[in-house]
């Protein structure tokens, strides 16, 4: 892709911050190049009209072009926006975070990006806003390579409706009377079925297990100020 020019690039900003006195620097998810960084020139201007449109939770389609790791876009057209507020806002800073930290810059996920625009329409709508963010996380681990089946324990053995679980890292599910999560859950889980109640705590735990196991001590920003606002509600 060297020296190309890219047009009209279906994308999300994930990331923004000023650079110099007019310009930004941005951190750019697109369907097929992956994550990208991208110097957008002069947007900082009173006159820009690209400004106005560079911001998180908007789905754009910019062109750029490609000389260097550092991409400088030309052209930036708006798509339509995901307007979050209030606890969505922070859950969509949540998503966006744990997007930097499993695509890796240049590498296409399409299917990573659908099931982004999926958790943001989720998240606006502010039905099930907790179930979004559990299948996101695990559409993301799937989408990694790093997730693992919900049917079957780690031996092979089919998981059973009222048995309870633990999960172990590079296994599987494991049987134990003082698991915590039901087999129940993990089968409407496999299904993409309606969690509520005990079944969206322990969806929460596992997924949060799954997820620290591949961050390795990486601390999420968002997942820290998440938890303090969801304390407060």
């Amino acid at each position: 892709m060297t020296g190309a020019v890219v047009y009209l690039q279906p994308a999300f900003i994930l990331q923004h911050r000023p650079y110099r006195e007019t310009s930004l620097l941005l951190e750019v998810f697109t369907r097929d190049f992956g994550i990208v960084s991208m110097l957008a020139k002069g947007v900082r201007k009173e006159k820009s009209k690209m400004a106005g449109l560079l911001l998180p939770f908007s789905a754009l389609k910019l062109s750029f072009i490609d000389k260097t790791d550092l991409k400088i876009l030309t052209q930036a057209e708006y798509v339509h926006s995901y307007p979050l507020q209030r606890l969505a806002l922070y859950c969509g800073f949540y998503v966006n975070e744990l997007v930097q930290v499993f695509v890796h810059k240049y590498d296409p996920h399409p299917e990573v990006f659908t099931c982004y625009e999926r958790c943001l329409g989720s998240l606006l709508s502010g039905d099930a806003v907790e179930q979004a963010l559990r299948y996101f996380e695990l559409d993301l681990l799937q989408e990694a390579g790093y997730a693992i089946p919900f049917e079957v324990e780690g031996s092979g053995e089919p998981i059973e409706l009222q048995q309870r679980y633990n999960f172990v890292a590079d296994f599987g599910m494991v049987a134990d009377k003082q698991g915590l999560i039901l087999g129940e859950c993990l089968l409407l889980m496999a299904a993409r079925a309606t969690l509520a109640g005990q079944h969206l705590l322990e969806a929460k735990w596992l997924l949060r297990k799954m997820l620290d196991g591949h961050l390795q001590g990486r601390p999420l920003k968002s997942r820290e100020v998440l938890a303090k606002i969801i304390k407060h509600l």
